[in-house]
């Protein structure tokens, strides 16, 4: 089906599934689920279905519900409760549309997707196989949106803009032409990144340290979740400084992180990589995964924990090799 051609979903009535459906590509649905449901005393919500003896409250304020008490509509004649019970059902799924609507005016579909996924564990596992057709869903995504992205758990993975930025790091970047230091900080709180106090604690020490040739040899780079590996040069290109993040990481989150800085050393041409470790929220797998990529390409490799005062053992390091000239290949420090 062209991709511009209209896709209507029949017998997708029910309001809780209507953000996955439009996230995979649907744009109409078409169901009698508002009235079946009603005819079986069943109450419609946006994350789910109550039987209506089972409510002392409508969580609704509908037109239909903000008179009423559950009670009340369950002392109705059975014809009346039904359309009564039909008249909420259909305004809880067209509710959920002007949600969604609204969601994908603000650029945040994903966002919303992801509230409703937790409403029911089927739904949250359909999320989650988004992820085999992460490349699709990116490709027939905005690039750049009128808002910000907010990441809360590894699910967030699979987003087009974090797919997105995998595939153009890649693809499409190359670092500066001289660098052959690699310095990877962690991610800060303050974004861009390079405003952030650490980024100028570092900036100053090198400055402080290296002349202007020397410096050329430096690239720093930033490891944050959920996007990887950010050089200096993109922290200001749309999402990677509009974004927040749940802190402390889940498991698989700091492990997708891991395996993209190896992934970023062992495609570039670096001939030294030095890893500021932020153990607190990254414990040890980004230095396992910088360190083991090291040690198979033949990089000289060092690591200093942000946690301690690193200035004087930086700068000593950091000049003996600008001083050496040339980085010697297969080193671990």
């Amino acid at each position: 089906l062209p991709i511009e051609r209209p896709l209507h979903l029949f017998g997708a009535g029910h309001p809780f599934m209507f953000a996955l459906a439009v996230a995979l590509g649907c744009d109409l649905f078409d169901s009698a689920a508002y009235a079946i449901y009603a005819k079986e005393d069943r109450y419609m919500t946006e994350t789910g279905t109550a039987r209506l003896e089972e409510l002392e409250y409508f969580p609704c304020a509908c037109p239909k519900c903000v008179n009423k008490t559950p009670k009340e509509v369950a002392e109705m004649p059975q014809n009346e409760r039904h359309v009564f019970l039909a008249e909420h059902n259909l305004y809880a799924c067209l509710s959920e549309l002007k949600r969604i609507k609204q969601a994908i005016r603000e650029g945040r579909l994903w966002e919303h997707l992801e509230f409703r996924a937790h409403g029911h564990p089927v739904l949250f596992q359909a999320l989650k196989k988004l992820r085999r057709y992460e490349e699709f869903i990116e490709k027939h995504s905005p690039t750049v949106k009128p808002s910000g992205i907010f990441f809360f758990s590894s699910v967030g993975l699979s987003r087009p803009e974090v797919v997105r930025h995998k595939v153009r790091l890649s693809e499409r970047f190359t670092g500066p032409e001289k660098a052959d230091i690699l310095i990877l900080m962690p991610q800060t709180r303050m974004k861009p990144f390079h405003k952030s106090a650490a980024y100028k604690r570092l900036s100053k020490t090198l400055r402080k340290t290296l002349g202007e040739e020397e410096l050329s040899k430096i690239h720093v780079c930033f490891y944050e979740a959920p996007f990887g590996v950010v050089p200096l040069e993109l922290d200001e290109v749309y999402p990677l400084s509009q974004h927040e993040v749940t802190l402390p990481l889940d498991v698989e989150t700091v492990e997708y992180v891991a395996v993209q800085v190896a992934n970023y050393i062992s495609q570039r041409n670096y001939r030294t990589v030095v890893l500021f470790n932020d153990s607190e929220n990254w414990g040890e797998k980004v230095l396992e995964a910088c360190r083991k990529t090291c040690l198979e390409k033949g990089l000289v490799f060092k690591h200093f924990n942000v946690e301690e005062d690193w200035v004087e053992a930086f700068s000593n390091f950091v000049k003996e090799k600008c001083v050496e000239g040339q980085i010697a290949k297969g080193g671990m420090r």
